[in-house]
């Protein structure tokens, strides 16, 4: 690669993974949950060489963020721990969600038909469909 290739790349916009999956999931906004997520993760793995786990969490969050759009409520990442999840309410009112309660959330979904893994052959993500 010559020096002027060089500069012509690093001058060029990046796009980090987050953005890529945003864009991937909001070009299939109209599909269901796990099929806008299964379209991303390989999108993610075959066409940026991304790890599967890597590609995973980068679909599930940048779901979550466009899914939250607009909305009022979110999770408070500094009263979050490994044990809690703690979601703000309008005015601030913290919710908390231990992980037997997120435990019987998931177990719910799956009496219901609700829980569906995106990738049958590797079992995973688990997501909750509405």
């Amino acid at each position: 690669m010559n020096s002027t290739a060089k500069n012509v790349t690093a001058l060029a916009p990046h796009q980090d993974a987050h953005n890529i999956a945003v864009a991937r999931l909001f070009r299939d906004q109209w599909e269901n949950r796990v099929n806008a997520l299964a379209n991303c993760i390989e999108h993610l793995v075959v066409d940026h060489d991304m790890a599967e786990e890597k590609a995973e969490l980068v679909a599930i969050q940048a779901y979550a963020d466009l899914e939250s759009t607009n909305q009022v409520a979110s999770i408070d990442v500094d009263a979050t721990t490994s044990h809690v999840v703690v979601m703000r309410t309008e005015g601030g009112r913290p919710v908390a969600f231990t992980v037997t309660d997120l435990m019987r959330i998931l177990e719910q979904a799956r009496k219901e038909d609700r829980a569906v893994v995106v990738d049958r052959d590797r079992r995973r993500p688990v997501v909750l469909e509405h």
